[in-house]
């Protein structure tokens, strides 16, 4: 990474500029996002599985998950949930046949899609599951996520699922997970706050590249690598301006990122309107 400009931040300056970018995005800007596949559904029992599938997958273009996984969503109408109840493999090998998200083709997403069948006949909903894998006395919701994800994934585990449902068992950040316990979790909008059984202060930032090079900018992040460490360091220093909830400031921070608002490269027109500005330390060019 180039070198970044040496500018002390005020804390509380920061704290009132991201407080004013939190209130800057709401639910009308979601768009594109792998959360409004979740939110196309009323019913929370949908809301849980459409939101993990769309987690799963949630890597590459925006753009491209919500187009991806939108129609494999479409084929599980008119209830996701309902559907799994009844899944048959050889029957979910023809519904998806030709799906391909990046690497990931239709194998995978049967794969997938059966473990979640199994984690619902076994405990009747994906909450239901995670309440019996969360245990508020750990310090953050690493290890309830480790017992989720062993619970879903079982014995037989593939280099796929490893992949699509990462765990902090492995060192991973776990964005992806970490970003649909703050769905599933989280009780303000754009959020859904389906498991009110979890501390939101329990969350862990989902640190993708996004998040991970503005937070650098920010001084918020000073770790190379994008793993559990970084995540949970991340989340720290965030909850000195809010300890009650502080993956609070994901969403507007990673709108930046998906709306191509800061990017890898300085740019004037972007900079110069950014609320940001003043507490960025951007890389010298």
């Amino acid at each position: 990474m180039p070198r970044l400009r040496r500018k002390p931040v005020d804390p509380e300056v920061l704290h009132a500029r991201l407080d004013r970018l939190v209130a800057t995005f709401d639910v009308s800007t979601i768009s594109p996002d792998p959360l409004e596949l979740a939110r196309r559904f009323d019913d929370p029992l949908d809301q849980e599985v459409a939101g993990i599938i769309a987690a799963a997958f949630a890597y590459g273009r925006a753009e491209t998950i919500v187009a991806n996984i939108g129609a494999v969503l479409a084929r599980m109408r008119p209830s996701p949930h309902r559907y799994l109840l009844t899944f048959d493999r050889a029957e979910a090998q023809k519904r998806f046949a030709g799906f391909a998200h990046r690497f990931h083709k239709t194998r995978e997403l049967v794969d997938l899609l059966e473990r979640l069948a199994g984690a619902i006949a076994s405990h009747g909903s994906l909450g239901e599951l995670f309440r019996v894998s969360y245990d508020p006395r750990d310090a953050d919701i690493g290890p309830s996520l480790a017992r989720f994800v062993r619970a879903i994934i079982g014995a037989r585990r593939t280099p796929a699922l490893d992949y699509l449902l990462t765990s902090p068992d492995n060192g991973s950040a776990c964005k992806r997970m970490n970003l649909y316990l703050r769905w599933m979790v989280r009780r303000t909008s754009p959020d859904l706050g389906l498991w009110t059984f979890v501390d939101p202060s329990k969350l862990v930032m989902p640190v993708d590249t996004h998040i991970h090079r503005i937070a650098t900018f920010l001084g918020l992040n000073d770790r190379k690598s994008m793993d559990w460490k970084t995540a949970r360091r991340l989340t720290d220093r965030l909850s000195l301006f809010d300890a009650s909830d502080p993956v609070r400031y994901d969403f507007a921070l990673c709108r930046l990122g998906i709306l191509d608002l800061c990017s890898r490269t300085r740019r004037k027109e972007n900079c110069d309107v950014c609320m940001l500005r003043d507490v960025c330390r951007f890389p010298v060019t």
